[in-house]
């Protein structure tokens, strides 16, 4: 993986190098993914209001990603605009800082075995926002031959039909007369896990451009490819016939002719295309490609959101909030580690706003009455669950003595927890649904004199568990990476007045930092280090300093040179130094570099 690390101010970040950046620590989530379950149509509202203007906006993107069975995926690989990581054993992915739309932040997710997952988010700026995504296995529905055509049964009344010679290679266009393989599936819009494991969420692009919300009718999925494996497409001027069985809690409301509706997997959109037509139990359209596929009646949608909070004050993270109308069903989201959540419901509906556990229990619930404007429920105070995981313990500084004000962070599963140190002691809450034995990584943090502790892991269930004493000290928090040109003209980052960002993906790790200066052209630097085992001195191929309009670089064969003094644990600082030479890529004159830096290691 190509990474380099570049200082420049926000508005010329381009990405030009490619550099993939991630981080875990800290990261999480805001809402938001919408999905849904209806039950009736008594509700809908095709002429939305014009929803706010559609920005790039950066941002931090965590998440979880399970099987059918609700079992965490590893291995799987996770896009995000020109960002990618892969899922760790728990199958939590991480980025930070990357690109993403405010209206349509996008992540998608491939497995072999697996139709590609995705979900499509309001995108919290600046902030982590969190997903939770199950993948639907990818099951062969049968096979026909190009040159005469058939009819494939997806489920029940559910079909897909081919006309012959229809058929071409996906990559050429070219015509295809062997055998075509059907993978599908088709999506009960009444399941109650509709939410995790459709495509995108249920807002679209209509016929006018516009932003609207669906109602769900019924879904259906459709690849096709060779007994190679070659991905194949309906041809150019040529369609294929779905039907899609229309549940029987919807019959009645059901009209008679309804938008379709395709999922585009670039952009995470749903785009109105044609129309279905109600033929007894079921909805019968022409479609000219395969996708997802969706029968929909638009919605008005209004905003909401909320802070979860437990009864300690802390917020309550990774935890979902459902909004439940007899029309449409179940719409929500995931808190962020601030507890914060988000979202966008239909309006004129009376809701019941419940939040779950992660035993899928309820832990609240209240009615909003009728809503027709956007919703801002304040904060929501929870109390976890008897099978809660309660961390207790006391926080002392160097000097023994009880720390005023600070931070404990505790790592579990892939995720990261914090509380809030006050007076010497803290208490943390982590809604767990399992009673396994799992280990858990805690480090106390000093906000006064920044100073963190060394890394202290534990065996936990559930229940109250006290951690004893935690010491602040040792450890140096404050980010930095400074750079000397020249022999005399020294440049700097500090966190957080600056971005520092740090992602390991097996042993390379990238680091990237920039000014934020607003307008103001600033600084940026990039890096990636290969083959990091701990403390030591490593090449850097590839070493980007960006000052204002000036760009300097490593020269090919002349590497950087990194030595690692300090090699923390996740959630702990990598320290050390940095020397090398550096050429102004325009006047081609070589500068002597050195450097320090000290930085979180953040997975």
């Amino acid at each position: 993986m190509q990474g380099k690390a570049i200082l420049q101010d926000n508005t010329q970040y381009t990405m030009k190098k490619n550099l993939l950046w991630f981080t875990g620590i800290f990261l999480i989530a805001s809402l938001v993914f919408l999905g849904s379950c209806h039950k009736n149509n008594s509700q809908t509202n095709s002429a939305n209001p014009p929803a706010p203007a559609d920005e790039t906006v950066m941002a931090g993107l965590q998440g979880r990603v399970l099987d059918e069975n609700g079992v965490p995926v590893q291995g799987a690989a996770v896009t995000s605009g020109t960002a990618t990581t892969t899922t760790d054993v728990n199958g939590v992915f991480s980025f930070t800082n990357i690109q993403m739309s405010s209206r349509f932040g996008f992540v998608k997710v491939v497995k072999s075995g697996y139709f590609t997952g995705s979900r499509t988010i309001l995108t919290h700026a600046n902030a982590g926002n969190f997903v939770e995504i199950n993948l639907l296995p990818r099951v062969s529905k049968g096979s026909f031959a190009s040159a005469s055509g058939g009819t494939i049964t997806i489920q029940g009344s559910s079909t897909v039909a081919f006309t012959a010679s229809s058929v071409v290679t996906a990559s050429s266009g070219s015509s295809y007369t062997g055998n075509v393989n059907v993978y599908a599936t088709y999506l009960d819009p009444t399941d109650s896990t509709l939410p995790l494991h459709m495509p995108g969420d249920l807002r679209g692009i209509n016929t006018a451009n516009q932003e609207t919300g669906l109602q769900s009718f019924g879904m259906m999925g459709v690849e096709l490819q060779d007994d190679a494996g070659n991905p194949l497409q309906i041809a150019a001027g040529q369609s294929a016939t779905i039907t899609m069985t229309i549940p029987a809690s919807l019959l009645a409301s059901a009209p008679a002719t309804i938008p379709l509706w395709y999922f585009n997997d670039t952009t995470g959109k749903w785009i109105q295309q044609g129309t279905a037509t109600k033929q007894g139990n079921t909805y019968v359209g022409q479609v000219g490609h395969f996708t997802f596929w969706n029968c929909d009646v638009p919605a008005g949608l209004v905003s909401f959101k909320v802070y979860l909070k437990d009864q300690n004050g802390n917020p309550v993270p990774y935890t979902y909030l459902q909004f439940v109308s007899s029309a449409y069903g179940t719409r929500g989201g995931y808190s962020d580690t601030s507890g914060f959540v988000q979202g966008m419901i239909p309006e004129g509906q009376i809701y019941t706003v419940q939040v779950l556990n992660k035993c899928a229990g309820v832990i609240y619930s209240q009615s909003t009455g009728m809503v027709l404007a956007d919703l801002d429920l304040g904060t929501i105070t929870v109390s976890q669950s008897s099978t809660a995981l309660t961390l207790t313990g006391t926080v002392v500084d160097c000097s023994s003595n009880p720390v005023a004000s600070g931070t404990v962070s505790a790592l579990l599963e892939g995720l990261t927890y914090r509380a809030a140190v006050m007076n010497g002691s803290f208490t943390l809450s982590i809604s767990r649904c399992s009673t396994e034995q799992a280990s858990l990584q805690v480090i106390a943090v000093d906000n006064t004199t920044s100073q963190a502790g060394t890394a202290t892991t534990v065996s936990v269930t559930t229940g109250s568990q006290d951690l004893g004493q935690l010491i602040a000290c040792g450890t140096n928090t404050t980010q930095f990476i400074t750079l000397v040109l020249g022999g005399s003209s020294s440049y700097s980052l500090n966190y957080p007045t600056d971005s520092i960002q740090y992602f390991a993906q097996g042993t390379t790790f990238n680091v990237w930092g920039t000014t934020r200066t607003g307008i103001t052209p600033g600084k940026e630097i990039s890096f990636n280090v290969q083959n990091v085992t701990g403390t030591g001195t490593y090449s850097i191929p590839i070493f980007d300093f960006v000052l204002s309009n000036e760009d300097y670089q490593n020269p090919s064969a002349s590497p950087v040179q990194m030595t690692i003094s300090s090699y923390g644990p996740v959630n702990g600082f990598i320290s050390g130094t940095l020397s090398g030479t550096l050429v102004d890529t325009v006047s081609r004159v070589s500068y002597p570099m050195t450097g320090s830096f000290n930085f979180l290691r953040s997975n």
